[in-house]
């Protein structure tokens, strides 16, 4: 959460947001965010008028990946193209660094699992997308999330052609996050969600990952991977990262 009493110059407030100083600007034109001026006329921003602007990212995520239809998204958070991707992602660790104040090792173990998780999504539907291409990404500094979810296949759909005997997601969950799977066009680093389950069980990273009606939960204190079926479905993939 953000804690409200301090004061924030317009580049600080877009990093702790997750979104562009273009987007600030365009919240006061329209009179939704109100920004302050110094003695010497520079703007800012205190943190309780930015409050009301840190959005419930898992939430927004989870419509975006669960509903028949898309939900309409903030350009900022959809990643349509992988280079884009790549960009956003460089970009957050620069934040967490900088405004975060979180250890270099540390950032680099996020910044590790957020991109194979999200160049996942592009290796594994990449010109086969079923409606909307690339996939959501946003972070929050404050409450220490990382979201990435995407409209794709899902990994039951993505491995069947390998493993026709795939009969359930939580089953498909279990082969992605275990096995290097022979005949799979080749995931980048070489072993995608497998090098997501290293870190994360070893690390104080959680993740929750659903696909289909499956779910994968790593705890944030360093422990086991554990695979369950979920109530709900997810048409692709939707993941939550915790640090």
């Amino acid at each position: 959460m953000i804690i409200t009493g301090r004061k924030v110059r317009v580049g600080e407030a877009a990093k702790m947001l997750g979104v562009t100083v273009q987007t600030l600007r365009n919240w006061e034109k329209s009179g939704k965010l109100r920004a302050q001026r110094s003695i010497g006329g520079q703007r800012y921003y205190t943190l309780q008028d930015l409050q009301p602007f840190t959005l419930e990212l898992k939430a927004l995520g989870w419509v975006w990946s669960a509903s028949a239809q898309p939900t309409e998204l903030p350009e900022e958070y959809l990643c349509e193209r992988q280079d884009r991707f790549t960009s956003q992602l460089t970009k957050m660790s620069a934040v967490l660094l900088e405004v975060g104040g979180m250890p270099k090792d540390i950032v680099s173990l996020l910044t590790l699992v957020a991109g194979e998780i999200g160049d996942n999504s592009f290796a594994h539907n990449g010109g086969n997308w079923p409606d909307v291409p690339g996939i959501f990404y946003a972070y929050d500094v404050g409450k220490r999330i990382i979201v990435l979810a995407d409209r794709g296949r899902g990994v039951r759909m993505t491995l069947k052609h390998v493993r026709p005997d795939l009969a359930t997601d939580m089953e498909a969950l279990r082969v992605a996050f275990t096995e290097i799977v022979s005949g799979r066009n080749p995931e980048k680093r070489g072993n995608g969600l497998k090098v997501v389950r290293g870190v994360a069980e070893t690390k104080q990273i959680g993740l929750l990952f659903r696909s289909g009606i499956g779910a994968v939960h790593i705890p944030r204190n360093p422990g086991p991977m554990r695979i369950e079926m979920a109530s709900e479905n997810v048409r692709g993939t939707y993941a939550v990262i915790t640090f």
